[in-house]
């Protein structure tokens, strides 16, 4: 990953990347949404973390109503062309509430909060996972 503040910092080492901020020996640098933004958090300064979860919880709720249509559909006896197409809708709408869900990683400092733009569930886990080690790395 070719990120310039990273490569301004002389002798850091980065342990994770992606996305939402990259992990160094000593700091972390936090990506945000607005205007591309970036900050730079010393890891002692971390109080806690916390995983943002976003979803789109309509999808879900199309789906589970598709769902049901499609199963009065199949138990009246005269709906069953309806039900597969209605089920595979409601698949679909239920794929789609899997790929939309976001998250984003809270970091609680000591005067401030600084929130990370918007990423994947695993993005998010596997930042906080980073950041964990590496504390109880230093003890």
């Amino acid at each position: 990953m070719n990120d310039a503040i990273v490569n301004a910092l002389m002798g850091e080492t980065v342990v994770h990347a992606n996305p939402i901020a990259t992990v160094t020996r000593n700091c972390l640098v936090v990506r945000y949404d607005a205007r591309r933004a970036q900050a730079i958090i010393a890891l002692q300064s971390i109080r806690g973390m916390r995983k943002v979860n976003f979803t789109n919880p309509a999808l879900l709720v199309i789906a589970a109503g598709l769902f049901t249509i499609a199963a009065a559909a199949y138990a009246s006896h005269e709906g069953y062309e309806v039900s597969g197409t209605l089920s595979a809708i409601g698949l679909l709408f239920l794929l789609g509430y899997f790929l939309t869900r976001r998250a984003t990683v809270l970091f609680l400092l000591e005067n401030q909060n600084i929130e990370s733009k918007r990423g994947s569930y695993r993005e998010a886990t596997s930042i906080i996972r980073a950041v964990q080690r590496l504390n109880a790395e230093k003890g």
